[in-house]
């Protein structure tokens, strides 16, 4: 069981060796050992394809990878834990043609209540994270994969989904492609993240679009998503009050909507 695990899974499945890769796993300590030995695509794919099998099949979500790589990678991500997991998403990510298979990967491996077991305290993330992070950052065609991967964070065990909304509002700013990921980030916020996007909800337009994407939402969920930006919804108010025109309406109905 040390060496070899529970035996609940078949060799093939928990040892892929060529001349390009290595891959082992343990489920009784929840690692997966990636050996890098030709730095392609075609390796990170193979690491990708025998992880997605084996959490496919029940492998422990809560694991880490113990990388060996002539690369290190990381993500534009400020607070994220520098690991072997994280370095090997990142190593991946830098492959377009692999980023159809890590939205794969992230989906499988997405788990709310579980996270990497190299993270702890506030860097502490759930399975899939740093796929998901690498992926809405390179491409608005992974933007659904944020919003399903928040609606699974737990934000009371989670900071680090934070770190990302700074780096995702900085890559993607306010558009209609990118707001509803941008709410769905700020729904799961915490009292500490401060975006500074507001300059660009000086454009009538993208306010608009901020407002249309929070219509529904409940108030308390409403006053989560504006505190990052402005603060307190008094201040939000003084502004509502200096405006003018169609700015004045779309405060104002931000205003309505966090019900004060």
């Amino acid at each position: 069981m040390m060496t070899e695990g529970s035996g609940t899974y078949a060799e093939e499945d928990i040892h892929v060796k060529n001349e390009q890769v290595e891959c082992t796993a343990n489920d009784v300590f929840s690692i997966m050992t990636i050996m890098i030995r030709k730095e392609e695509a075609s390796a990170y794919e193979q690491a990708l394809a025998f992880m997605i099998r084996l959490l496919k099949q029940g492998f422990p979500k809560n694991y880490k990878i113990k990388l060996k790589s002539s690369v290190k990678q990381y993500l534009p991500v400020k607070g994220l834990a520098k690991s072997d997991t994280h370095r090997f998403f990142a190593n991946a990510l830098a492959y377009p043609d692999l980023h159809p298979l890590l939205e794969e990967y992230a989906r499988e491996a997405i788990e709310e209540f579980e996270w990497y077991a190299d993270t702890e305290g506030e860097k502490s993330c759930m399975p899939g994270t740093y796929a998901t992070f690498g992926l809405g950052l390179a491409d608005e065609r992974y933007f659904p994969l944020v919003e399903f991967y928040m609606g699974k964070v737990d934000d009371e065990h989670q900071l680090v989904q934070d770190k990302f909304t700074v780096a995702f509002a900085e890559k993607h700013g306010i558009t209609a492609s990118s707001v509803p990921a941008l709410v769905a980030c700020l729904r799961r916020s915490t009292d500490d993240l401060k975006l500074k996007i507001q300059p660009e909800l000086e454009n009538e337009e993208k306010l608009a679009l901020y407002v249309q994407q929070i219509s529904g939402l409940e108030k308390y969920e409403v006053e989560r998503v504006l505190y990052p930006i402005w603060g307190k919804v008094e201040k939000l108010a003084a502004l509502a009050r200096k405006a003018e025109g169609k700015r004045k309406e779309l405060l104002l109905e931000l205003l309505q909507a966090a019900g004060k």
